[in-house]
């Protein structure tokens, strides 16, 4: 194939982030990046695990002389969101990610690029592919299925872990070290619709342009949801009826893009209040949701429309439940400690879903935010779903792990490392219940636009991140 990333530095890095994103790897389609990774590590002659989920760990003994030195485990996930802009035409169970260089960044051509985490999967591979670096017993965790809920992780065997140090590259940017992150859930709430025939004049309405992003990360940036949005559209509308609604892909992803097909009694009045709500949403959203637009025009109509009371129903439960952010940290400035995102949004024959992504640093705000959805749902009548629910990690005061990393940092930078607590969900908190006592940090290189067709990681960065991270290896042999 075509090396787009040929020349660049580190070499064995971007060939390995190169090969892998040829791979299909979403959520739940893992069994490609898989057989790639089980291949690499009996190919290598390395001990290979691999259970029925696709997590692969594969562990490369300690370089000659250093095999008293303890373990250390290295920890990234293979599966990617699969977000793209809609006029790109890419299907991620079969395609591979278009990648190009740009003005010291790497990005792909309107989808998203996988650097969450492909560069944790490079920067592994290319450590155990180095024979000239000196290291402890090294274990490489690949787990798969963390970005639906990290239930790769949770699905792993913790007992198959010698190590009790570990550096998960999930997080950064450059000079961050992050020390605990947030806890959630992923909630669906579903209401079966009572259909019936269609009846007055078919309207298509898509609410477009909007930046959309990690909604851990940058759910404190107040971007547009499109699913909101459009609850307050068919609000204002409101003599309507829902024939089909979809919005969204990922329930960790601020929606972008929300199309719905409607029955309203007069097109004509429907797009001029259309119109002015688009003007109003306008000045409400920033400078990221500039290219914001909703679009209305005559369609065929369809068969069948939801009644008028299942859809008051609906874009009642979309304006009503809660959105962004819910709770700023009093301890650290800056940190979220409660959000939620609306995060998707489709019909399943007659049955309408609306999926949430909550998050919070502690258990009890995660208890409340499960409790405020299941009223919701039950005054709404929709039926309450707990899909998945992951533990938070807390800061450790003390770790032996943390401290060598500011050390190095130090050392080759002359700077102080800042230690960072982060809203997004990491896989750190269930491998320390699986592994207790294990001694966890977290970094990565410079990247930007995570879950969007945005995302881009920066060379540069990215090189200096995997000069750190082979120093931190050396640094654990001793």
């Amino acid at each position: 194939m075509e090396r787009v990333l040929a020349g660049l530095a580190p070499e064995r890095v971007w060939h390995y982030f190169e090969e892998i994103s040829a791979i299909p790897r979403g959520s739940g389609n893992e069994k490609g990046i898989a057989d790639y990774l089980e291949a690499f590590g009996k190919t290598h002659g390395y001990e290979t695990y691999r259970d029925a989920i696709h997590n692969v760990l594969i562990r490369k003994p300690a370089s000659s002389g250093c095999e008293a030195a303890p373990a250390l485990l290295l920890q990234g996930h293979t599966d990617i969101v699969c977000e793209k802009n809609a006029d790109v035409a890419h299907d991620f169970r079969t395609d591979p990610i278009k990648l190009k260089v740009e003005d010291g960044w790497i990005t792909a051509e309107g989808t998203t690029l996988g650097a969450d985490n492909g560069m944790a999967v490079a920067y592994m591979l290319a450590a155990l592919e180095d024979d000239a670096l000196r290291h402890p017993e090294l274990e490489c965790l690949f787990t798969a299925q963390e970005e639906v809920g990290l239930d790769g992780a949770k699905a792993f065997d913790g007992s198959l872990i010698r190590a009790r140090r570990m550096v998960n590259m999930d997080c950064g940017g450059e000079g961050d070290i992050v020390v605990s992150c947030a806890g959630g859930m992923r909630v669906d709430l579903s209401r079966k619709m009572s259909m019936l025939p269609f009846s007055g004049q078919a309207l298509r309405i898509f609410v477009t342009g909007l930046a959309g992003g990690h909604s851990g990360g940058q759910i404190d940036k107040y971007l547009g949801n499109s699913n909101r949005i459009m609850g307050r559209v068919l609000a204002a509308l409101s003599d309507v009826c829902v024939a089909r609604i979809e919005g969204g892909s990922k329930d960790n992803a601020i929606p972008r893009e929300c199309e719905a097909v409607v029955a309203v009694p007069c097109i004509d009045c429907a797009k001029k209040e259309i119109a002015r709500m688009e003007q109003k949403i306008r000045a409400e959203l920033g400078e990221a949701d500039r290219d914001f637009a909703i679009l209305a025009e005559p369609v065929q109509a369809p068969e069948r429309m939801a009644s008028p009371e299942d859809t008051r129903k609906l874009w009642q439960l979309l304006c009503l439940a809660f959105n962004g952010v819910q709770a700023m940290s009093h301890s650290i400035e800056g940190l979220v400690d409660a959000s939620s995102n609306m995060g998707v949004i489709r019909m399943e024959g007659d049955t309408v879903i609306v999926t949430f992504s909550p998050r919070a640093s502690m258990e009890s705000l995660n208890d409340e935010s499960q409790m405020r959805l299941e009223i919701l749902a039950e005054v709404m009548g929709f039926s309450f779903h707990l899909c998945s629910r992951y533990p938070g990690w807390s800061f450790a005061k003390e770790s032996p792990l943390r401290d060598l990393l500011c050390r190095i940092y130090r050392e080759q930078t002359g700077k102080e490392m800042e230690l960072k607590a982060v809203h997004g969900g990491l896989e750190c908190g269930i491998l320390l219940s699986k592994v207790p006592g294990l001694d966890i940090v977290a970094i990565g290189p410079d990247a930007e636009g995570a879950h969007s067709p945005d995302e881009r990681v920066n060379i540069a960065s990215a090189e200096r991140t995997w000069n750190f991270v082979r120093s931190i290896i050396e640094h654990c042999a001793e």
